[in-house]
């Protein structure tokens, strides 16, 4: 089961949509892979495979909630973040994101300050989310190459013990790949899809050559 946005999303003359395949977007236990959730930039969508592999974040969603901002400048003016978030240990933040926040107008940053008043009241924190921090390559190139072997049902613990057995002191991708077990290239990155083995996957795109070890 999924939680509705609350504002229906859809795409305009200057908004596109994006569907997103989230693995932590579900409000209640589920058996699928994965719960199918709209962005509204491109940017938003490349977000969301960073919250995808931060393994300290919990659960997020899309377009979580409409606050109405009133100030000496602004009278019942709506502000809906793009992006609620829940950290482990209880941390809990509205994000917006935008491709650079230095160009937006004074009347807009305001009715970001007094909302974030409000969210800060709640107990959340505000995070601003720019383009230099989301799109950052080779890790953004990475994170869409590993997105496809998330799997949130399926441990594949004793698919690692094997690995671990049949190669106890990898090196690098290629010494996993050369396992005498037949394990094949697409169950160990669903491993490291999963955290189960780490990788740096900020030096270089993801290649046999790649620096791994068990997390």
């Amino acid at each position: 089961m999924r939680r509705k946005p609350a504002r229906k999303i859809k795409a305009s003359a200057v908004k596109n949509i994006f569907k997103f395949p989230s693995t932590k977007s579900f409000v209640e236990p589920c058996h699928r892979r994965y719960q199918m959730v709209l962005v509204e930039s491109m940017l938003e969508k490349d977000y969301c495979f960073h919250l995808e592999a931060n393994p300290n974040v919990v659960v997020y969603f899309p377009q979580p909630k409409t606050f109405m901002v009133n100030s000496t400048l602004l009278k019942n003016r709506e502000y809906t973040p793009d992006f609620e978030v829940h950290f482990r240990g209880g941390r809990k933040a509205y994000v917006e994101v935008k491709k650079d926040f230095s160009s937006l107008d004074t009347v807009y940053l305001h009715k970001l300050e007094i909302a974030a008043i409000e969210m800060r009241q709640a107990g959340y924190d505000f995070l601003c989310v720019d383009e230099p921090q989301i799109r950052i390559n080779p890790l953004l190139q990475n994170l869409r190459k590993l997105q496809r072997y998330r799997d949130r049902l399926t441990s594949n613990s004793g698919t690692l013990t094997l690995l671990q057995n049949a190669v106890p002191h990898p090196r690098t991708l290629k010494d996993l790949i050369a396992n005498p077990l037949g394990i094949r290239l697409e169950t160990i990155y669903k491993l490291i899809a999963n955290g189960q083995i780490t990788a740096n996957l900020s030096v270089a795109k993801l290649s046999l050559d790649a620096e791994v070890r068990y997390a």
